[in-house]
């Protein structure tokens, strides 16, 4: 298993990312980078604070990294949020539009890779991923 937002994770999700011919047809065209801002929880057992990011380039990722880094969009949002929209309890457009994400960046871009974005969080849902704290019990097992 992965731990969420470890740069492990990220490695992994790059290469399910871009081995996805779906994904690959649907994100054409998107070059863009961003950061993604896992917010602690202590009471519920997430106590540090992740910073990670990606950056694509017509769709396929090329960059992962942990830390700050200036990107395009800047995503934030507390650990439970994140690990709902994984789980798929909660989807990204809504987390947007009830302001659960926070948004640095052009959300009409963020909506308009609305169904790249589905396909993602499908390829995300494949990926082993180990969950801090009391989201543990919510860990994604993956497929291989």
């Amino acid at each position: 298993m992965y731990k969420f937002a470890s740069l492990e994770y990220l490695q992994e999700v790059q290469a399910r990312t871009n081995r996805d011919e779906k994904y690959l047809e649907l994100s054409k065209g998107e070059t863009v980078s961003y950061t993604m801002v896992i917010e602690p929880e202590p009471e519920k057992g997430v106590n540090d604070r992740s910073v990670i990011g990606y950056a694509t380039e017509d769709g396929k990722m090329t960059q992962v990294w942990e830390g700050e880094k200036p990107t395009q969009m800047v995503i934030g949002a507390p650990y439970g949020v994140w690990v709902s929209i994984l789980l798929g309890k909660t989807s990204v457009t809504r987390a947007f539009l009830t302001r659960k994400l926070k948004l640095k960046g052009n959300l009409a871009q963020i909506l308009k890779m609305s169904k790249s974005t589905d396909r993602w969080l499908e390829i995300l849902a494949t990926v082993p991923t180990a969950f801090a704290g009391e989201y543990e019990k919510d860990s994604i097992r993956g497929a291989e």
